[in-house]
């Protein structure tokens, strides 16, 4: 809660977000005018926040702002964990885009060095830097979803940052690290700070703050930063990314895994099939990010370049809306339920003679078979949610995974 029910009667709410007058947070009128409309006894509680309605800058739906930036992440543990479709960065077809990101190195819980996840990353660093050209730059994404898992480095994130030693030992092995295999920038990647089921404790936010700004103190201009921005305000809340926004390049905006077979245990949601990447919900997830009057420009909108499943309870309904009982099957080559590559799902379409449905409400496609439905996007949406983010001024797009579309799938 916020304002004076909030602990300590002093808590603002994260992302600049108004502070309604019975202590929760939010974007509408409801919160940042009065909650009372008619009577208007219920105002905006003023100092926790913003007390009028934010909303973004607006561009074109053709102004090509998302071609200012086209960044891929590259999975490297593809190449050991895959079945089929394995891809190494040699294979990688970087046509259409500015960047791709390694991902992901890890940090020693004890050192705070930057290592690799597997011993077999090392070999593949310099092959994947080796694509680097004039119009091409090639990074190392650090920590990712996974690293803050519970186990050895479930509080990792939140130790370094603690203190400035540790940010000290860090940001020089950080650099250490690139100038060695060749990285020209880092993306930070912390999933995600503060929230105690993902290691995190009440200074994260400060402290993630002072981190990248002396990041950009110790890199000058020889490295590029950006920072991960989580998709749904729970975890995005605990990001001041305005506080970060002059010392990083830009920022990714997780436009994906918005939805899975993990709602059926949220109580508000339940066993209801959605679109991981539906543009309602993407809409809905951005204006955070205009209460925190981020430039947009230095924001990039992600893409997915894989589609995720479900189990339905009854084949006459296999569409958004549905009940689903589990996630889809696994997929001959990613083989974990819930998730298909695209690559993986062009060849469904044409082994078993499919046709995908196209979705205009939420800009994405579906595709159904005995009892599996799979959302995704493919080069048509993708355009369509790249004119959407045009319309928003985003600056870029980043695709998570190139290696999902073996063979080539240009987002750029």
């Amino acid at each position: 809660m916020c304002g004076k029910y909030s602990k300590g009667g002093n808590v603002p709410c994260g992302m600049n977000l108004c502070c309604s007058a019975t202590g929760w947070c939010g974007t509408s009128e409801l919160y940042c005018v009065n909650g009372d409309p008619q009577g208007n006894t219920l105002p905006c509680q003023k100092g926790f926040g913003s007390c009028e309605v934010k909303k973004g800058r607006t561009c074109g739906l053709d102004s090509g702002t998302t071609n200012g930036r086209t960044i891929g992440y590259y999975q490297g543990s593809n190449t050991r964990d895959r079945y089929c479709n394995q891809m190494r960065p040699q294979d990688i077809d970087s046509t259409g885009y500015t960047h791709l990101y390694y991902a992901f190195s890890s940090i020693d819980p004890k050192s705070y060095a930057v290592v690799a996840v597997d011993p077999a990353d090392v070999a593949l660093y310099t092959e994947f830097t080796a694509l680097r050209s004039r119009g091409l730059q090639t990074w190392i994404a650090v920590g990712g979803y996974d690293f803050s898992n519970e186990g050895d480095t479930h509080k990792t994130w939140s130790k370094l940052c603690a203190n400035s030693r540790n940010r000290a030992v860090f940001i020089r092995s950080l650099q250490d690290f690139m100038a060695k295999y060749g990285f020209q920038g880092v993306d930070l990647d912390w999933e995600y700070p503060v929230a105690p089921e993902r290691g995190g404790t009440e200074q994260d936010t400060e402290n993630f703050v002072l981190l990248v700004k002396e990041m950009r103190f110790a890199f000058g201009m020889d490295y590029g930063i950006s920072v991960t921005l989580a998709p749904d305000y729970w975890y995005l809340r605990y990001f001041d990314a305005k506080a970060m926004e002059r010392s990083v390049d830009f920022f990714g905006f997780m436009a994906y895994d918005l939805h899975g077979y993990w709602d059926k245990d949220v109580k508000t949601l339940g066993a209801i099939i959605r679109g991981q990447a539906d543009i309602r919900d993407i809409a809905n997830d951005v204006v955070p990010l205009w209460f925190a009057e981020l430039d947009p420009s230095k924001i990039n909108l992600g893409i997915a370049l894989y589609g995720r499943g479900y189990t339905v309870n009854d084949t006459s309904c296999n569409t958004l809306g549905c009940p689903f009982k589990g996630a889809s099957k696994p997929g001959a080559c990613t083989h974990t339920d819930g998730i298909l590559g695209l690559a993986e799902i062009e060849d469904l379409v044409t082994t078993k003679g499919l046709t995908p449905k196209y979705l205009p409400d939420a800009i994405m496609m579906e595709l159904t078979w005995d009892d599996q439905w799979i959302g995704y996007d493919n080069a048509d949406t993708i355009a369509r949610k790249k004119g959407w983010g045009d319309s928003q001024c985003f600056g870029g797009t980043m695709a998570w995974s190139v290696d999902f579309a073996s063979g080539g799938y240009h987002v750029g």
